[in-house]
């Protein structure tokens, strides 16, 4: 198996999951101009680090989320670019389909 298979079946999966996940809860926990939800999560972090660390927490998740959500993209585009040729694999089927006679018993091929 080639290190670039064990990336894309594997580490980029895995990779988008939590990238995905961070993200989520990154916006969640995010200030927001009106204050909803958002502001009902990570009004926390005010009380729990006070008021300037509440600050800092913010904009350090908007930086954070910024940088998550630009990798997130690329890795999106890296692993659709590199994915298998499924039309190719298909007409591959599709010959071992009229070849097997396993295959011929149970659906006969089409005159």
């Amino acid at each position: 198996m080639s290190v670039m298979t064990v990336f894309v079946n594997y580490v980029f999966p895995i990779a988008l999951l939590a990238m995905g996940f961070f993200l989520v809860v990154a916006v969640l926990m995010q200030h927001g101009k009106s204050h909803g939800l958002s502001g009902t999560i990570a009004g926390g972090a005010e009380t729990f680090f006070g008021k300037e660390q509440g600050k800092r927490v913010d904009r350090w998740l908007g930086k954070m989320t910024t940088i998550v959500g630009i990798v997130f993209v690329l890795v999106v585009v890296v692993v659709y670019v590199v994915q298998p040729d499924y039309e190719l694999t298909a007409q591959h089927q599709s010959v071992w389909k009229n070849v097997s006679s396993f295959w011929n018993e149970f659906f006969p091929p089409e005159q």
